[in-house]
């Protein structure tokens, strides 16, 4: 329910959206938009767009952080607002206005508990950078020994947890009316929206999360030594301040074309890839905020001829999914990749909640549609973020709601396919991800097999085959009393008792099937003269006269059954 005390923050929004964004935004909301890029004659031109957007940028700033970052997550939703409106929003990363130093001074020294100029051995005053939540200061430390360290500092906003948990409260109003009372609330699922921009900003705001995050992903990417992330300097940190080694190098998006031109970056485009395939489908947990400003090229100083190396920064945004998330992951990505429309609209369905009007046949075959045309452009042309957006798009019009995790994949891999094109204009992100996704496949089914994985299921085993006898006996020795027939007709009884002896019979094979599995699994470990192809000979007989019993039981089963139904069939007639 909205509240009277913010009533006015209710109307600036609805004049922001009202004034900027409204037209455009519903415009990009279509479905249709997902087919084509063509719109109707009453459709703005291009400038229209693309002065709104700007203006529509410029409002935010001057609103707050907060909705700078509701500004900065618009801009990794193409599915919501159109081109010129993510160029706009993406100038809200580093043009900010910073804060004062004598405001910085106070927040260092309350949460280190020490003055600046005794905590460092200079500390510069002028930001490197100024962001939505914070900003980040050149600084040194001297170390017991003598040794000056260089190290940057990012100091958190004053009073900007507080003002983010009013900004959140009332988005969060408004996207509950909305979800309630339109269908475009519904459709897009407005509250979970809110619900994960909440997880995304509380978790920004937590300097010691964002240091956590840091060293996890730093152990996580240790086999990659052509990508670095800096140490955070633990002491020296606190929730509103965290203190990480200074790593020297260029922006992707500062990348110039004469530095395309002297470096090869192309290898560095497919580690990068990897890397993040590894984070997502492997360790289930990903920096998410993979923009090309938080991505440095630099020379590696532990090689001799200074090979380059991708240093990734920030990691106040990460996401999390379940192992389970993790293998559906890796369907969808395979799938796409390998452009099989089918299983990437199953994949989806399976990882969201269906809604009561959800059509899983025109889902399927739009989705097949999407996929198709993608891979009817050239290689270097694909963009696997925009298309699991365009994926999200359709899932909503088709009242499927997808969860918030596969948005942030979708982001994820969007920053990701446009810093892989910066460094390589002519990767194939499609075939690493499908290079990758197989390769994992054939680990995780290894891992499955794994011997060690069938110990707890033959404990299982014997036990069932302990327990079977006896139960059965009991099942036999109640049916001979007829205790068991209670609910059965006197004219059933005949058939009744047959199918019993029918399940008797095949439990008894099975028994002594299950019997041959186990005994001979436990003979594998038994050391014989006696071998076949290597292994114990008594053990491979076993196994061959259980698969020979486990044939016949299946076919005679079969044959049983048939001529059961045949007879049925000349009763009823």
């Amino acid at each position: 329910m909205l509240k009277t005390r913010n009533l006015g923050t209710y109307r600036d929004l609805l004049l922001l959206f009202t004034r900027y964004g409204r037209k455009d935004f519903r415009i990009a909301l279509s479905p249709e938009d997902v087919f084509s890029a063509e719109t109707d004659a009453a459709a703005p031109t291009e400038p229209d767009v693309r002065a709104r957007a700007e203006a529509f940028a410029k409002a935010l700033k001057q609103m707050g952080p907060t909705y700078v970052k509701f500004g900065q997550l618009l801009s990794t939703r193409p599915d919501i607002v159109p081109q010129e409106y993510i160029l706009a929003l993406e100038s809200l990363q580093d043009q900010l206005e910073p804060f004062s130093f004598a405001e910085v001074e106070k927040i260092v020294e309350e949460e280190l508990g020490v003055r600046i100029s005794k905590a460092f051995e200079y500390f510069d005053s002028t930001p490197l950078a100024a962001a939505s939540l914070g900003q980040v200061h050149r600084a040194a430390l001297r170390h017991s020994n003598g040794e000056i360290r260089e190290v940057v500092v990012k100091v958190q906003r004053p009073n900007v947890r507080e003002q983010v948990r009013h900004d959140l409260e009332v988005f969060t109003e408004i996207a509950a009316e909305m979800d309630k009372h339109t269908d475009v609330g519904r459709k897009m699922n407005l509250v979970g929206a809110v619900e994960q921009a909440k997880v995304v900003l509380y978790g920004e705001l937590n300097y010691l999360q964002e240091a956590r995050n840091t060293e996890i992903l730093r152990e996580h990417l240790a086999d990659f030594p052509q990508i670095y992330i800096p140490a955070v300097i633990h002491d020296f940190s606190s929730p509103r301040v965290l203190t990480t080694e200074l790593v020297r190098g260029r922006k992707v998006s500062k990348l110039t074309p004469l530095a395309m031109i002297e470096n090869n970056y192309a290898e560095l485009a497919s580690v990068l890839t990897q890397a993040y395939l590894k984070q997502i489908c492997v360790d289930g947990m990903w920096h998410s905020d993979p923009h090309p400003g938080n991505i440095f090229i630099r020379e590696n100083p532990e090689t001799e001829d200074g090979a380059p190396q991708v240093v990734l920064l920030d990691f106040g945004m990460t996401s999390r999914i379940s192992t389970e998330f993790q293998d559906e992951v890796i369907k969808l990505l395979l799938s796409i990749s390998s452009n099989r429309g089918t299983e990437t609209a199953e994949a989806c369905i399976r990882m969201s909640e269906i809604q009561e009007r959800f059509d899983p046949v025109k889902f399927t075959r739009e989705i097949s549609t999407i996929v198709a045309a993608v891979h009817d452009v050239s290689a270097s042309d694909l963009n696997t973020g925009q298309l699991i957006f365009n994926v999200i798009t359709l899932a909503n019009s088709n009242e499927l709601k997808v969860p918030a995790e596969l948005t942030m994949l979708a982001k994820t891999l969007l920053h990701l396919d446009a810093i892989t094109k910066k460094l390589d204009p002519n990767f194939d992100p499609q075939r690493v991800i499908r290079d990758y996704a197989e390769r994992l496949i054939s680990q995780k089914l290894a891992q499955k097999f794994n011997p060690r994985n069938f110990y707890p299921a033959l404990l299982d085993l014997n036990q069932l085959v302990l327990d079977l006898p006896r139960r059965t006996r009991e099942i036999i020795d109640l049916t001979a009393a007829g205790k068991l027939a209670l609910t059965i007709k006197l004219s059933q009884a005949e058939e009744f008792l047959a199918g019993i002896h029918k399940v008797a019979n095949r439990i008894t094979i099975g028994v002594v099937i299950a019997a041959l599995l186990v005994s001979s699994s436990m003979m594998m470990r038994v050391p014989s003269r006696f071998t076949i192809f290597g292994y114990p000979g008594l053990a491979v007989f076993g196994y061959l006269l259980a698969s020979a019993a486990a044939f016949y039981l299946i076919l005679s089963t079969l044959i049983r059954d048939r001529k059961d139904q045949e007879r049925a069939k000349m009763k009823s007639k």
